[in-house]
């Protein structure tokens, strides 16, 4: 039985949601190594000499900066220089060889060293020492990322990029917390250690580390989190790199980019071999307005509609995210996002299906999907909207107010179908007086929110969700929701 579906949707996109200040990872399967004795005769030596003779890696006008953020009492490795080349060349070859399978012919840009052939690794000394710069992203992130500003300020010649930096710390040596391992923004940060190298894949202890550089230099890239499709890639292809691909790339196990991860860097500054675009990444202006046709028994969601926007869109791209750990919506942390590309055409149409049979988790599972345009300079715009498994049928709620206490649907929800609410009718399901930041309505219905009790003051139609209610946040004291 099919159920048709409307939505309508417009809103001004001032950033990419991958632009948000902190993209971090905590995924369980990260494994730090303790800190080894070993000297530098443990990494193979002639097979790096040698692979070093024969490097032909590709540099692009503009490149990915690569820093050694170095402690002030915890000395770099003195062979990370070659070792690491090895392996970001390494990297560069995987980027290009999974890229091509999508028809992309694009390699990630590599900065080389002027005076060998190694890659351009910018070795920063640190202010502090190694205890200043724990794992936590809120101590040590913006702390690193100044230093990093200014040393760049002093050294301008020795960059590249204007975004998208790699930061590498020498394997602590004393603590346990770990040094910051993970994508914040456009910077990404991991651990350098005597194992990570081409000759130490798979690890030889069992180490994520080495696939969690990878892994994170993709968030670094604009890569956002998405699982393998469960049916048609994971048997064959093995596991995605923004899924748990940290774990598999370390053990040598098939590893791959899925084709919305490829179709983004193919639109990423780093990897244009010719430069990037003269507006990379500016903000764009667009509206969307989707409509959902869901088939239960065919396990097909049909996506159409149309978009406008000021800027060119090269992909549609589209994410299946179930909230599987309470995690709420919007936050996507259990790496089981599986995601579709669809093309663009001259009528700015939205036409593609989704099969449901990708998907692993129904019953009783809630999902938000989100719909997001790709443009041509590299800006991502996100839109996002609530669907659910309910006794493993995809439904979504045609006639119903969700609220949220805070911005992008985070906070105390409330639930409001047809009907009229006063104050006291908000408290008695849990909303207080004042307190609604964002909204998702559905698409059968329209709003009115009034800053007074019993539908008096000021008011606001709604008709489209809202990540935040600007001048009427923490303002509605009444609700007002009817058919359209």
């Amino acid at each position: 039985m099919k159920k048709y579906i409307n939505y309508s949707k417009a809103y001004l996109l001032v950033c990419s949601a991958f632009f948000a200040l902190a993209t971090a990872c905590s995924d369980p399967n990260f494994k730090e190594v303790a800190p080894s004795d070993l000297s530098t005769a443990d990494v193979n030596q002639t097979l790096i000499d040698t692979s070093l003779a024969n490097l032909t890696f590709v540099s692009n006008p503009v490149n990915l900066n690569i820093v050694m953020f170095v402690p002030n009492d915890n000395p770099a490795r003195s062979d990370y220089r070659p070792r690491l080349s090895q392996l970001f060349v390494h990297f560069q070859q995987w980027f290009h060889d999974e890229m091509a399978r999508y028809g992309y012919n694009d390699y990630l840009g590599l900065p080389k060293a002027d005076s060998s052939r190694l890659v351009n690794i910018i070795e920063i000394p640190a202010a502090g020492g190694q205890a200043d710069y724990p794992y936590s992203s809120s101590v040590s992130a913006s702390k690193i990322v100044n230093e990093v500003n200014a040393y760049r300020a002093a050294h301008p010649e020795k960059f590249s990029s204007n975004r998208h930096y790699l930061i590498l710390l020498p394997e602590r040596t004393v603590g346990t917390t770990g040094q910051p391992f993970y994508g914040w923004g456009r910077y990404c940060f991991a651990v350098d250690n005597q194992f990570m190298s081409v000759n130490h894949i798979p690890h030889p202890n069992n180490s994520n580390l080495l696939g969690g550089m990878l892994h994170e230099l993709g968030h670094g890239l604009n890569l956002a989190h998405n699982h393998a499709k469960y049916q048609s890639e994971a048997p064959t292809l093995g596991t995605s790199l923004m899924g748990s691909g940290n774990v598999s790339f370390s053990r040598g196990q098939p590893t791959f980019l899925t084709q919305v991860d490829a179709a983004i860097l193919h639109r990423n500054e780093v990897f244009q071999a010719n430069g990037p675009a003269s507006n990379i990444y500016s903000a764009a202006t667009q509206t969307v307005s989707p409509r959902f046709q869901i088939n239960n028994s065919t396990q097909q969601l049909q996506i159409g509609g149309t978009y406008t926007s000021n800027l060119p869109v090269s992909d549609i791209l589209v994410y299946m995210d179930p909230n599987v750990n309470n995690e709420g919506v919007g936050v996507n942390k259990d790496y089981n996002a599986v995601a579709w590309r669809f093309p663009v055409n001259t009528a700015n149409q939205i036409s593609g299906t989704i099969d449901l049979r990708e998907l692993n988790f129904k019953g009783n599972t809630p999902y938000e999907l989100r719909l997001k345009l790709l443009f041509e300079n590299g800006t991502i715009a996100n839109n996002s909207y609530a669907f659910n498994y309910k006794n493993d049928l995809l439904t979504t709620n045609l006639d119903t107010l969700f609220t949220f206490a805070d911005a992008s649907y985070n906070g105390i929800k409330g639930s409001f179908g047809i009907g009229k609410y006063t104050t006291a009718d908000l408290i008695s399901r849990g909303v207080a007086n004042n307190s609604i930041s964002s909204l998702q309505i559905g698409t059968e219905i329209r709003a009115v929110l009034y800053n007074g009790d019993n539908f008096t003051g000021d008011s606001l139609v709604v008709t489209a969700n809202s990540t935040y209610l600007s001048s009427f946040n923490d303002k509605t004291s009444s609700i007002k929701i009817e058919a359209k």
